[in-house]
């Protein structure tokens, strides 16, 4: 159960552009998935990012079922996201 450390705000490679994933189904995808889990299982969080554990990939991981940090959060369930890409639905902000 390796738990990497965790960049906090204000660390530059967090400013950092990530690159995509080329190849999917690989040992080194694999155990960053595991180690990313891992961390954030030990952290009680719900969601992380491989930059925020110092690897400058487009991968996002999320999900919880009952976490003490979010008590009255319902569950979410595990999720992977390889490569997002976020498309906004409009012009207004909020």
């Amino acid at each position: 159960m390796p738990v990497r450390p965790v960049l906090r705000m204000g660390d530059p490679r967090l400013l950092e552009c990530s690159r995509p994933v080329e190849r999917f189904d690989t040992p080194d995808l694999h155990a960053l998935l595991q180690d990313m889990h891992d961390t954030m299982d030990a952290l009680n969080g719900a969601g992380l990012a491989a930059p925020q554990v110092g690897e400058q990939w487009r991968v996002v991981i999320f999900g919880m079922a009952r976490n003490p940090r979010y008590p009255n959060a319902e569950p979410v369930p595990y999720t992977v996201l390889i490569n997002p890409a976020l498309e906004p639905v409009g012009r207004e902000m909020e």
